[in-house]
C-alpha cells in the first residue's frame, strides 16, 4: 500500500491498517504474506527530488512540486515516465532516503521521510 500525506485524513489510520495486516493474509501457498505501508511525506514526489537535493528538513508538498519542476520541466502528479526520468540518480536518491530514515519514519510528520526507496529496490532487484 502507497501512502503519500499530502492531507489525508485517515493516513495515519491506514499506516495502523497496513500493519495489523501484517503477516496476517496468506499467499496461495499458504505463507504468510508481508503487508506494508509505503509512506512518503510530505508526498511521492519528495522521493523523486531526492534524486536532485538533499532534502533533510520539513517541506511542504507544494514546495516538493515546484522544486521538482525546476529538475524535470512539465512534470505532472502521476507522470508515467518518472522512473525513465530519474533512474540515472538512482544511487544517490537512495542514499538520501536512508539517510532520513535513519533520523524520522512515517509517523514523525512534519519531518520528511519516505519508504518508496524500499519499494524501488525491491522492484529493481526483482528485474535481474
Amino acid at each position: 500500500m502507497a501512502r503519500d500525506r499530502d492531507e489525508h485524513d485517515s493516513y495515519f489510520d491506514a499506516l495502523n491498517q497496513a500493519a495489523s495486516l501484517d503477516g496476517k493474509l496468506r499467499n496461495d501457498n499458504k505463507q504468510s504474506v508481508i503487508f506494508r505501508a509505503i509512506a512518503s511525506i510530505p508526498n511521492f514526489e519528495l522521493w523523486l527530488l531526492l534524486h536532485y537535493e538533499d532534502i533533510q528538513a520539513p517541506i511542504h508538498r507544494d514546495e516538493v512540486m515546484r522544486r521538482l519542476k525546476q529538475h524535470i520541466p512539465g512534470y505532472e502528479k502521476g507522470a508515467g515516465s518518472a522512473f525513465a526520468t530519474t533512474c540515472e540518480r538512482l544511487d544517490i536518491a537512495t542514499q538520501r532516503a536512508n539517510a532520513l530514515a535513519t533520523r524520522f519514519n512515517a509517523k514523525t510528520d512534519p519531518e520528511p521521510y519516505t519508504a518508496i526507496v524500499d519499494l524501488v529496490t525491491l522492484l529493481t532487484s526483482l528485474r535481474g
